[in-house]
């Protein structure tokens, strides 16, 4: 009787492969970055619409407290971010027409103040969440 065993992990070799070199235009996008962009558009505008609500809500039908307030916060800041990320998902999609007027110099910076900008607004909802912890911790005590 013989017995047959796949053959051994070792013995498979591993190499990097660059695909990105293939690439040489810098305007040419993908379908599936133009798929990922189409799905985070989709959720960012579910997000806006979210946080459109409870910034309505928070900010006209309940009565103001620390805890009401720091949600405001962090609602204005997820919705900030949000329209940040719709936008640069926008410009994502618009490359090739971007590239075709010769503004690519100016995509650039927009693309670099639009990540300056979006890590600001994550940090800021950190800080809030961080804030309302604390304060539901002292409320404890």
């Amino acid at each position: 009787e013989t017995i047959t065993t796949d053959p051994p992990l070792s013995n498979l070799t591993y190499k990097y492969v660059d695909y990105e070199e293939t690439i040489t235009d810098t305007c040419f996008v993908s379908l599936a970055l133009k798929a990922v962009a189409a799905v985070c558009m989709a959720i960012s505008l579910c997000g806006l619409v979210g946080n459109g609500l409870v910034l309505w809500f928070l900010g006209c039908q309940v009565k103001q407290n620390p805890s009401a307030t720091y949600a405001l916060y962090l609602a204005i800041a997820d919705f900030l971010l949000l329209l940040l990320l719709l936008l640069q998902m926008l410009a994502v999609l618009n490359i090739s027409l971007i590239c075709l007027s010769g503004l690519i110099s100016l995509y650039a910076q927009f693309v670099l103040a639009v990540n300056t900008l979006c890590e600001y607004f994550v940090l800021s909802s950190l800080a809030f969440l961080a804030a309302m912890s604390v304060e539901q911790c002292l409320a404890i005590f």
